[in-house]
């Protein structure tokens, strides 16, 4: 909610110098959809804000329209899938957008991808520009391979200039030329030998944090992640100047020549590497983020608090024991089944969307688990709409006695449980807290986790 009214009255702020408006008008092949508007709060949390939504009417089509004071990068979801765009101030847009009909079987990452077809873009030409310069960018790397990362041709990099401006022109924007610039520097950093010492120094020493520039905070990721073991540090020194106190750590890493003299870097390095301390070693999760906490009480930097806020948010989303996202829903005879009434007992959700031979092998495991249980796990199976009817009959026919529930309109619990193919298993402890999300599958150690959960009660 704060980053929400952070985002509003930034927005408001800009527009008292002048209104920005973006318009959006655009098709898609789900009638009566949910359109979601949202922009990137940086790229390196990659955490994002809801700005405006509507509907698509019964035909697909759906207008969108709101106020930004920079050129951003953007998505819209319909329904539950997305696609990115790029929009520019006072700039108005007409996209048509395609999404596939997958098989729920099929892998998460065999899914088919949505696809945003731009039909007019009056933006100053922007999107096209960038746009193109993805695709050169793309085609150059292709066709040069085996020059480039095979033989190491680093002077290669200057022909790419010439060939995007023989084919596109004068580049216009700051933002793309950015963008090409720190595209180069992901490349390079590839082909150079030195750990990454070259690119430190040209890409990032003296040069401005680019917080909302996808091309610098990919090159980032690259260069930092794991800067710290990079650096070779002595790992018993490391450790023990780590858990000596926020301030000793701090201190014990500006031995380094390239912290110490950067601050503002330091400290967006520092952010990153301890969010990847916070999923390598378990036992130090209480450490991070209060050294995160700390961080964002110290910074001068307003972007770093809110990426420290981002990060944090992504580390304890459906983390162990952090509240569940509450729902009420409609049960298989009308009752309401309210998540918030049920804190006594451990609960397994299971969210399936139709029925398929997978979910009803699942189903017969899980009833012979089900049974084992007893009272000490509530079963609660929570359906699509268009697929509980379905549901009703099977439950019916094999007699399962467990809760069925109808998700209706209630879709972004989908999204709010993060679940990405069905059926798909979310373990929740008593009080409402969560065990473990996502959990394995009835046939996949499901009951193991169940019991080690309900051991730390």
């Amino acid at each position: 909610m704060k980053k929400v009214i952070f985002y509003m009255l930034f927005l408001m702020s800009a527009m008292t110098v002048s209104a920005q408006n973006v318009v959006i008008d655009g098709s898609t092949n789900k009638a009566n959809a949910l359109v979601r508007l949202f922009v990137y709060d940086d790229m390196l949390s990659c955490e994002m804000t809801e700005i405006c939504s509507t509907r698509s009417d019964n035909k697909g089509k759906f207008h969108l329209e709101t106020d930004l004071p920079d050129i951003t990068l953007a998505r819209i979801a319909v329904n539950l899938e997305s696609v990115d765009m790029l929009l520019n101030t006072r700039s108005s847009y007409k996209v048509k957008i395609e999404i596939p009909e997958n098989n729920d079987e099929v892998s998460y990452f065999e899914r088919q991808e949505s696809v945003i077809t731009m039909l007019d873009a009056d933006d100053d030409g922007l999107y096209y520009q960038f746009t193109m310069t993805e695709n050169i960018i793309n085609e150059f790397i292709l066709n040069n391979f085996n020059q480039l990362y095979r033989g190491r041709r680093v002077a290669l990099l200057d022909s790419l200039d010439s060939n995007i401006e023989r084919k596109l022109g004068t580049v216009n924007f700051d933002f793309v030329k950015d963008y090409i610039r720190y595209k180069k520097g992901v490349i390079m950093l590839a082909l150079t030998g030195d750990g990454g010492k070259k690119v430190m120094n040209e890409y990032f020493l003296d040069n401005d944090i680019l917080y909302s520039q996808p091309a610098y905070m990919d090159l980032f990721k690259e260069t930092f992640t794991d800067y710290f073991l990079q650096r070779k540090f002595e790992p018993s020194e490391f450790m023990y100047a780590f858990a000596s106190g926020y301030d000793n750590f701090v201190s014990y890493l500006k031995k380094d020549d390239f912290l110490a003299n950067n601050d503002s870097l330091f400290e967006l390095i520092f952010i990153w590497n301890l969010r990847r301390m916070y999923y390598e070693n378990p036992s130090e999760k209480k450490i991070v983020n209060s050294y995160l906490d700390i961080m964002k009480s110290k910074t001068m930097v307003p972007r770093h608090k809110t990426i420290i806020n981002d990060i944090q948010a992504g580390l304890n989303r459906l983390a162990y024991d952090t509240d569940a996202p509450s729902f009420s829903l409609r049960d298989a005879v009308g009752g309401m089944f309210k998540l918030s009434d049920h804190k006594d007992k451990m609960i397994l959700l299971q969210f399936v969307s139709r029925v398929s031979q997978m979910s009803e092998y699942q189903f017969e495991r899980l009833s012979e688990l089900e049974s084992r249980w007893k009272d000490t796990v509530r079963v609660v199976t929570i359906a699509t709409n268009n697929s509980f009817e379905d549901y009703k009959t099977l439950f019916k026919e094999k007699g399962y006695n467990w809760t069925l529930l109808n998700m209706g309109d209630d879709i972004l619990l989908w999204e709010k449980y993060q679940i990405k193919t069905c059926p798909e298993y979310v373990i929740i402890k008593t009080q409402n807290k969560i065990g473990m999300a996502p959990a394995p599958s009835p046939e996949q150690y499901l009951d193991y986790h169940i019991r080690r959960i309900y051991g730390y009660h």
